[in-house]
């Protein structure tokens, strides 16, 4: 049977000290400390083999100047066990510590910050927990330590006094540390720290931010920060930052926009940092941007400055001042590597999404409307000056004008946008609160490449379900750059249009295969002689005030326009147009070419298909032995038939008897 442990009561406070010595020297035990004061005037040793066991009341008084080396246990209530202007050290064989233990009131009142810091200073060395029992603390800055856990119970709340805003958390150079489970008004100033966790904090209008500068593999998660008072800084704020991770958290205040100016109070903002995730976030009613994702100019390297690949996913941003969520660089393409994906942005003032003057940024899945905005913006996606961007399978519903945008960026080198991949967008009711484009910068457009070169616009749907508008929308305006659009879903059949400019100049370009695009355009142009410049050869357009198509071909710069008659049924041109051009009559289906002067006899002349092109002949003069292949328009049956080594048929393959 072991032996039991021997317990033996102080009775005199004086002789603390001969007690504890004592005790170890017969190897160990329990020494118990009755209600009272007990005076510590010479450096006090607490070997590990001793308990000290207070009792109601109990406490060490430690003079200024000395010190307790306390290495053994203790067992103790919540209450002051410790007071004196002494210090406590050494390693005591606890895990959890009370503020109370060293003269914290929990009143709302008193000054508990001492207190706080000497658990905190005390807990360190052995990697312990501080424990808030409910209570109301008052505390200015507490300085924070490497491997302290700081965990409050229910109730706990912990705030500055009435002439401070915050109680602030401090800590530079320090890993290992918890904090979680506290209330009250606080904010956070963490540098060159790593490896910690922010946890389940109850925030309200706290005056102070957020600041976590030079840190790595921090967690930030499901705190809660309401009604904030800061209305200049960032609230979450990580520069140049490491592998940090934002998730969980709900910033959200009463008024819209937080009743700032714009760019002021961003939710979360990730400033030179890399490989941070920012995730699951509810952000509402900001100030600034819900997140951002920016370069911190304050920091003179430029290589330092970078803010790489980082990652937003899964928040919710509502309301915010600016963006809903942004990718911005100070100098272009210093933020580069950003990915934007599943997340939900609501009547955010500006855009929903920003990327701007940002190199290899990826935005995919999120969901956009904004129908409460009335405020001018480019739209729901904003591309300013930026390169090698994938917008894949949003879905932008109800927002105030463009559902996608790329813009020229005067102030970037690299002024256009470029390499920009827009595909299966689902995009609906843009224009929503039908602003009258002469006054919104024409920005009325599903997707509008304002400034853009070598674009993909494929598989996107275009609805407009808005009833009773003014102002007409487009489904994709085209002002500049080379592009390939092919295959999208338009099924109101909006205009998929060229935009003009001040000057009527047009430069819409395509690439790839070169296929024909037709473009609705309002382009007037020089008729005579196609001096329009910019166009790429092979392109086919309708002009609206003509009522003409346009074609431009290979190897001439020169514009032939045809003439769609719908009135004509003598099989002849009813009217005289400038040579060069050419006619269709609906009502007889036969094609002429004006190519004489006006006084010439014979000026037009009909045109058939033959050899699967088109050639200007009379159908009189189209060979009698014809070959497989030979196509021409039969003015007789009034329509286009074809050779096909044996029988002429027609287009739906019917044998046609012909007299070519």
């Amino acid at each position: 049977m072991a032996d039991s442990i021997p317990f033996v009561t102080v009775t005199d406070p004086a002789r603390l000290g001969d007690e504890v010595a004592k005790m170890k020297l017969s190897g160990g035990g329990v020494l118990v400390l009755p209600g009272g004061t007990y005076p510590v005037n010479s450096d006090l040793t607490i070997d590990p083999s001793i308990t000290l066991n207070f009792m109601n009341g109990a406490k060490l008084n430690i003079a200024a100047g000395r010190t307790v080396n306390l290495n053994g246990k203790i067992e103790a209530g919540i209450s002051q066990i410790f007071a004196g202007d002494g210090q406590i050290k050494g390693a005591p064989q606890v895990k959890e510590f009370y503020p109370q233990w060293f003269g914290a009131l929990g009143n709302g009142k008193n000054d508990d910050t001492k207190s706080i810091q000497n658990a905190i200073n005390i807990a360190t060395s052995v990697g312990g927990t501080v424990v808030f029992p409910q209570a109301s603390y008052t505390a200015g800055t507490i300085y924070l330590k490497s491997n302290v856990r700081l965990s409050g119970e229910k109730g706990a709340v912990l705030q500055n006094a009435s002439s401070f805003p915050d109680t602030l958390f401090t800590g530079s150079g320090i890993s290992s540390f918890e904090i979680e489970n506290l209330e009250g008004k606080f904010s956070f100033d963490i540098s060159s720290s790593s490896d910690f966790i922010i946890q389940q904090l109850h925030v309200a209008e706290n005056a102070g931010n957020w600041a976590f500068t030079a840190c790595t593999n921090g967690m930030i998660l499901n705190n809660q920060i309401m009604n904030t008072k800061n209305v200049t800084e960032r609230i979450i704020y990580l520069s140049g930052c490491t592998d940090m991770l934002a998730q969980g958290n709900r910033i959200k205040n009463k008024t819209l926009f937080n009743n700032v100016e714009g760019n002021l109070n961003t939710g979360i903002n990730a400033s030179s940092s890399k490989y941070c995730r920012i995730m699951n976030n509810h952000i509402e009613n900001c100030g600034g941007q819900g997140i951002t994702f920016d370069t911190n100019i304050g920091i003179t390297s430029a290589a330092d400055r970078k803010c790489f690949s980082n990652l937003a996913s899964g928040n919710i941003v509502i309301g915010n001042g600016q963006e809903g969520i942004t990718a911005f660089s100070s100098n272009q393409f210093e933020t580069y590597d950003i990915t934007i994906s599943g997340n939900i942005c609501i009547n955010n003032r500006y855009d929903g999404i920003e990327i701007w003057g940002v190199r290899q940024c990826i935005v995919e899945s999120n969901s956009i409307s904004a129908p409460a905005i009335k405020d001018y913006s480019f739209g729901a996606i904003n591309i300013y000056a930026s390169k090698d961007i994938i917008v894949s399978g949003n879905a932008i519903d109800n927002v105030p004008t463009s559902g996608i945008a790329t813009v020229n960026g005067s102030n970037y080198p690299e002024q256009k946008c470029s390499n920009i991949i827009l595909t299966n967008n689902r995009i609906q009711n843009w224009n929503y609160q039908d602003m009258n484009p002469a006054t919104n910068h024409d920005q009325i457009c599903g997707i509008n490449l304002f400034g853009a070169d070598f674009t993909v616009v494929q598989g996107n749907l275009f609805l407009d379900t808005r009833a009773g508008r003014k102002y007409g929308v487009k489904a994709i305006s085209v002002v500049q750059g080379r592009h390939h659009i092919q295959g999208n879903v338009n099924p109101n059949n909006l205009p998929i249009d060229d935009h003009v400019e001040a000057d009527m100049t047009w430069a819409g370009r395509q690439i790839a295969e070169r296929l024909p695009m037709l473009r609705m355009s309002q382009l007037q142009g020089d008729l005579n002689n196609g001096n329009v410049s910019g166009i790429d050869p092979g392109s086919v357009w309708y002009n609206a005030n003509k009522f003409a198509l346009f074609f431009k071909g290979y190897e001439k710069a020169m514009l032939t326009p045809m003439i769609i008659d719908e009135s004509s049924t003598s099989g002849f041109p009813s009217a005289d147009y400038a040579p060069g051009y050419m006619q269709y009559q609906l009502q007889t289906g036969r094609l002429f070419f004006r190519g004489k002067a006006i006084s010439s006899s014979g000026k037009y002349t009909e045109v058939v298909l033959k050899d699967k092109f088109i050639n200007l002949k009379r159908s009189t003069e189209v060979t009698k032995n014809p070959v497989e292949g030979d196509t021409y328009y039969d003015p007789t049956k009034k329509k286009p038939v074809f050779f096909d080594g044996t029988n002429w048929r027609d287009y739906a393959g019917n044998i046609v008897s012909v007299n070519p």
